[in-house]
């Protein structure tokens, strides 16, 4: 005795929706869709960690400038020039760092300020006094004790902490979300600072 067999949609124009889908995903136009989107993603990831490193760089290059002017071996006009060059081209790419920052993430902008403004605020006593001393004349004279900026470690510290928040899964989260946690994690201040730069 034969058993009917349950009738199937395999004629023309009957296709599956599934082998349809099977179809559309393994293309080749698909997959090379999908290629350049990851492609894509790691490229603007990769370009995203080098701007936030660079700026992280200038912050510490900054914290820097005032023992490259104390360390200076004499008072001459290329000497002084090339030193002020520095600082202003040090002013320049905090500035472009500021700017990008801002743009790329509101939450990161209020870190990346708030690292400038405390930063700031220990170099420049220190620069005033740097330029006043005179010319490193011996290698014994370039170890300078107690001078320069205290505690750059610990403010850059706070910068690279909240730059975890701009990769992986970390970057899709809300800016109140990423705020809380940076504040929980001491990377920000935690009331904003009155008449500071706003985000």
């Amino acid at each position: 005795m034969t058993v009917a067999q349950p009738a199937t949609n395999t004629g023309p124009g009957q296709t599956p929706a599934l082998t349809i889908a099977l179809s559309i995903l393994g293309s080749s136009v698909v997959a090379g869709l999908i290629g350049t989107i990851l492609g894509n993603t790691r490229a603007n990831a990769t370009a995203r960690r080098e701007r936030y490193a660079q700026a992280v760089r200038t912050l510490v290059a900054w914290a820097e400038y005032p023992y490259r002017i104390r360390r200076r071996t004499t008072d001459e006009a290329a000497t002084l020039t090339a030193l002020a060059d520095r600082g202003h081209s040090l002013q320049e790419q905090l500035a472009e760092s500021r700017a990008w920052i801002a743009a790329e993430s509101r939450a990161m902008s209020e870190v990346f300020d708030g690292c400038l403004r405390e930063i700031t605020a220990l170099v420049g006593p220190a620069c005033g006094t740097a330029w006043q001393e005179a010319p490193i004349a011996t290698s014994a004279d370039m170890n300078l004790g107690d001078f320069g900026p205290r505690g750059i470690d610990r403010i850059v510290a706070r910068m690279e902490c909240a730059v975890i928040y701009r990769f992986g899964l970390r970057r899709l989260m809300w800016r109140s979300w990423v705020l809380h946690n940076l504040r929980r994690r001491a990377c920000l201040p935690e009331a904003p600072v009155a008449g500071g730069p706003r985000s």
